[in-house]
């Protein structure tokens, strides 16, 4: 069984596009279906003071972790 973790990315936009930053892993493995009920809408909410940068939630399988990308 594949395992998947929770990741929190953050980005900083420069007036045009968006640059990853940096990423927040949990390492606590899960199966994908377990990571997507943990992302679903309305189970976090966002505040920012600042326009230009903003954080991301996503599932990716467990050797992903710590990469700017995952192919």
């Amino acid at each position: 069984m594949k395992e998947w973790i929770m990741v929190i990315s953050m980005w900083g936009n420069d007036g045009s596009a968006d640059h990853y930053i940096g990423q927040l892993a949990l390492q606590e493995p899960m199966t994908e279906r377990q990571c997507e009920y943990m992302l679903k809408d309305g189970r976090w909410a966002a505040s920012y003071k600042n326009d230009f940068y903003s954080m991301k939630v996503h599932c990716y399988p467990k050797e992903c972790a710590g990469k700017d990308k995952c192919d």
